[in-house]
This record gives C-alpha cells, structure tokens and sequence, in this order.
C-alpha cells in the first residue's frame, strides 16, 4: 500500500497530466526532524495516518531520529477512539520490514519516500454532526501533536462511474460525474483489481520438493501432481492503488458538479483489460484551508512531488506541537465522508481488448518422454503444461510437455491466485 504522492490542480485538464518526480533542494541540514504527517478522519470508515519526516538533500547520510507513533481520534463529545493494533515484522525474509494488521500492510522501506509509521483507526461509530480531531504522539522523544477541531465535510454524491472507447487513442477512458452540495473543493484516488490468464492452462504441476524422497532417492512421478479442479494456475488477479491523490475544485464552476470527467485511461492492449476489470474511486470533500494548503504545497513543489519528500516553504498547516510550540509540522488533517464508485469492464461482452494472444512463435512446448528429465528441465525455467498416457500417445509412451513457467503460470506475471472474495465471475 504505498503512500501517494499528492498533487493538486483546480482545472480539469491538470488532472489528465501525469507528472515525473525531481528533486527539490531546499538547504535544510541533515539534522532536520520535522515530521510529515498525512491522513483524513474517514466519517463511518477506516481512517489512516501516515508519518515521516522532512527527508534532506543536502547529505548523503540521514541519520532521523528513531520513529514510533501512538494516538487517538477525539470527538467534541469526549469519546476517543484508539488505533487498531499494527505489528512490525522486522524479519520479513525479503529484506523488507512491514507494518501490518490481519487485512493489510505496509512496506516501509523499500522507498525512501513512503512513511516510517501508519496508524489506523475504525471509525465507522463516528458522526457527521460533531467536531473532530486527531492526538499524536512519539513515543521514542515524547513529542506529542494535535490538529485543530475538524468540522466533517458533506458527503459527495457520485452519480456516474462509466468507461468510454478511445478508438483512436486506443484507450479505454473512465469518466466520473458528480456534484456535492455546499462543497467546492475534493480529493480522490482509486483502486484497480483485474484478472488476467496465463497463455497455456497447464492441467498438471510440479511440487519440486517430491523430486527426492527422504532418502535422496529420484522420484520424478510422485512430484508431477494433476490440478485438482477448480485450481489451476492459469488465472489470477492483481491490484493496483493510483501512484497519486489528486485534489480538484469546482470553483470556477457554474455548478459544483462534474459530468463525464476523463480522469483515468487505461491502454486497449493492457492485460488489465484481458478478462475482467474493476475500478473503485473514492472521492471525498476538503475544506476550502485544506485546499489552499495542498495547493501552496502544489506550487512550492512546482507540481512535482511529495508529501514526504523536501519542501522549500509551506502554509501553516491544522497539526500543532503541543510540547514544542515553536516545532513545525508539515500536513493537514481534513474530517470527511467519503463516496465511493465502482465500475467493471467485462471483456467477454465488450471485446475492446487487443492485447497479446498466445503467439507459438515465443510460447515453447518441449515434449520429451524421461521423467528423469525433470530436474533438467526445471532447471531451465520451465514448468509442467501437460501429460498423455503411453496408451493415448501418438508416439506409444508416456509423453510429457512442459513449456516456459511465465506461459503456463499466471503468478509469474506479478499477480496471485488470491480471488477477491467479491469478485462476480466464477473463475479460480
């Protein structure tokens, strides 16, 4: 789940600018320890925080102080609602650590720019009509912060959610229309799940750890094992979060609404397209501070950056230190409720994906008839795509045919045999 690097735009054509990332050198020494803190109070959601700090340019070294981050979300009605409990795996095996509960995690440091800490809340008890803020605190320096009292913003309405062909871009466009009454100012992001498919369906697979029994003994028969139906390794699913959060305002708007608003495209040969596609957007209203806030950051940043990347100068954001007044923190907190929109391009009805076909002239299909030319085989980056039988075979023996492991399993193309639970086709 890596943090999103937030841009900001009031017209309708920046949002469908992508921007590249460079480097800002503000001159601040290495000793600088302001933390970076980003995250909404999500009004009958999940709501997340994310902390850093103020990363320099100006050293190769940065040695920040040690971070580790406590809280809770406080109503005008003195109820407070502690954080869901996070645990850090420090020996992850992949030379990453996480920051995790039972539904999700964090990768937190496979790049410099995502935050040293997160802290979630389960918010759904609280109320649109009551005032909020958040309460923080380091525990490594004692540091404790604290936002200003938060109105909840107007829930948006989004009324249309479609996908519009592109023939002559060759693009699949997806078009949002919404309105939000008493709000001029909003932010959005979006999920992306697809299933895709492997080029061949194998219908047999190799457990490499059968190739040799207790002994050490050869015993390539037992580790050729057949699926077992539904399971294959021909489909899978992937996701995607949007790299940015982007925040749009309607204020030169007649109305506070948008009609068929083109803000995500996506290619006709993306394998994304291949079976079947969901995009969710969450869209939330932000006050008019937190709006000039993010569009300050927008202009110092020269429309290229990140919120936990170096920033010359900034407004005065709604997050205070109470234990060091004169401390300076860089974010603002904004209380919502958030729309969500959901929409799925199916292909077998729609068609519109001309992505790659199995093409014979890169996929390979090795038959060879020695069981004992597993281990060779696998060794070369191939797996199992199927088996016949001495007494079906053209040849009268036991043929077995393996092909590359990218063409015959769908996990090789970064995707997993983990099916949304939700998902509505039946394939597994």
């Amino acid at each position: 789940m890596a943090v999103r690097h937030i841009f900001c735009s009031a017209a309708i054509a920046a949002l469908m600018l992508t921007s590249c990332i460079y480097p800002f050198d503000p001159g601040l020494e290495t000793t600088d320890s302001r933390i970076v803190v980003e995250g909404a109070i999500s009004i009958g959601g999940t709501s997340t925080f994310n902390f850093s700090r103020v990363i320099p340019f100006t050293s190769a070294e940065y040695n920040p102080p040690a971070m580790e981050m406590t809280g809770y979300i406080e109503g005008e009605d003195g109820t407070r609602i502690a954080p869901i409990p996070m645990y850090q795996d420090e020996d992850s095996g992949d030379g990453y650590s996480y920051f995790w509960t039972k539904n999700s995690y964090k990768d937190v440091f496979s790049n410099p720019y995502v935050p040293e800490w997160m802290l979630r809340f389960d918010t759904p008890a609280t109320l649109p009509d009551q005032r909020y803020r958040v309460h923080f605190e380091e525990k490594v320096t004692g540091a404790v912060y604290e936002s200003d009292w938060l109105d909840v913003c107007a829930q948006p309405v989004i009324d249309d959610l479609r996908y519009i062909f592109d023939y002559d871009r060759n693009e699949l466009n997806v078009a949002l229309s919404m309105h939000c009454n008493g709000h001029q100012h909003f932010r959005w992001h979006y999920d992306e799940t697809w299933e895709y498919h492997s080029d061949l369906y194998a219908s047999y697979y190799l457990d490499p750890d059968l190739l040799f029994d207790e002994n050490g003994q050869y015993q390539p028969e037992k580790a050729l094992i057949k699926f077992s139906s539904p399971h294959n390794n021909y489909y899978c699913w992937k996701a995607e979060q949007s790299p940015d959060v982007k925040i749009f305002s309607t204020a030169d708007q007649v109305e506070d609404k948008f009609t068929d608003l083109e803000f995500h495209r996506v290619s006709r040969s993306n394998d994304k397209l291949q079976i079947l596609y969901r995009l969710t957007v969450h869209l939330e209203a932000i006050s008019e501070e937190a709006y000039l806030y993010w569009n300050n950051i927008d202009q110092n940043t020269n429309n290229q950056g990140s919120i936990f990347a170096p920033i010359p100068s900034q407004m005065a954001g709604n997050i205070h230190c109470i234990t060091d007044p004169d401390a300076e923190v860089i974010g603002y907190v904004n209380a919502s409720r958030e729309a969500v929109g959901i929409m799925y391009y199916n292909n077998v009805q729609e068609g519109f994906y001309n992505g790659r076909s199995t093409d014979w002239n890169i996929v390979k299909v090795e038959e060879f008839y020695d069981p004992y030319d597993f281990v060779f085989w696998y060794a070369r980056g191939y797996l199992p795509y199927t088996f016949v039988p001495a007494n079906m075979s053209d040849t009268g023996q036991d043929t077995y045919m393996w092909s590359p492991a990218r063409c015959v399993d769908c996990r090789r193309a970064g995707g997993t045999k983990n099916r949304p639970a939700d998902w509505p086709n039946n394939d597994y």
